[in-house]
């Protein structure tokens, strides 16, 4: 059995925080309100695109509806496509999840290609959520952590992929999203302990674009400390790569759905347009 790596990038707006009294997230206030801003999400893709050239691989990109129609994110397109919400609603809060779904769904189709899966915003999700991923067509799934040892299931005619979510060598908790280490709270290193013994464990990789150069906590880094934030991620994929992982993509194996991806750094396998 295969090793899958899943590289998965949220494309939204940058540093999103829930604004009480509406449905819709804003962006954390630098200065000028807390309305909704673009620019290091935008700054962010185009970062991580090079670094996806440069590794050989492709990425698993879960697009906002209203980030496809800020700016140009037509470089996406042949890698698997995912929708995220429209304006990154917690999509349990709402009376019916079904309107801002199919919102951004047709958004991202409109202006990259049809979604092909999905991860809640906040990673907030119901059975009201995954029926309506149904009905759109939808059959994989990001929302979920789990256990390290826990692979793609089948739950409600969605196949969900979990991101992972276990302890490190010093028994913290640690999940396999990559805002710890964008923060200065972790180092690539640590994200080793999520490798179990498994012969055919996948991972699911997880950051924003945004936050290759803006943190959460002390605003958008200078250009030195970018460049040092981005040089972490590839060193955090190359370990999964060095240990045996083959990056993929999330719709790529689901109990006997054939792999797509590549075949280790710098030998490339088809990979359909994951839009058509």
């Amino acid at each position: 059995m295969t090793r899958r790596l899943v590289f998965a990038v949220d494309l939204d707006r940058d540093v999103n925080i829930p604004i009480e009294g509406r449905p819709e997230a804003g962006s954390a206030d630098r200065g000028s309100g807390a309305g909704p801003r673009f620019s290091s999400s935008e700054r962010g893709l185009e970062l991580i695109l090079e670094l996806l050239d440069d590794l050989g691989i492709k990425a698993t990109f879960f697009v906002e509806g209203r980030t496809s129609e800020m700016f140009d994110c037509s470089g996406i397109r042949g890698h698997c496509i995912g929708f995220h919400g429209y304006d990154h609603e917690d999509l349990t809060s709402l009376a019916d999840p079904g309107k801002a779904m199919s919102k951004g769904f047709q958004a991202v189709s409109d202006n990259i290609s049809r979604p092909v899966c999905f991860r809640a915003p906040y990673m907030k999700s119901d059975e009201r959520v995954l029926s309506e991923l149904v009905s759109l067509g939808i059959r994989h799934d990001s929302s979920v952590y789990a256990d390290p040892e826990v692979q793609p299931y089948e739950r409600n005619g969605i196949t969900e992929h979990p991101v992972a979510k276990g302890r490190d060598g010093n028994g913290r908790t640690i999940a396999a999203y990559l805002w710890p280490m964008h923060e200065g709270k972790r180092s690539f290193g640590d994200y080793s302990s999520l490798i179990t013994g498994q012969d055919d464990q996948d991972i699911v990789l997880s950051t924003h674009s945004w936050h290759i150069v803006e943190r959460r906590d002390s605003g958008i880094m200078e250009e030195e400390e970018i460049m040092v934030n981005l040089d972490n991620v590839k060193a955090v994929i190359e370990m999964f790569m060095d240990e045996g992982f083959v990056p993929s993509v999330l719709t790529g194996r689901s109990h006997g759905y054939q792999i797509q991806g590549f075949q280790g750094r710098g030998h490339r396998a088809p990979l359909p347009d994951a839009g058509g």
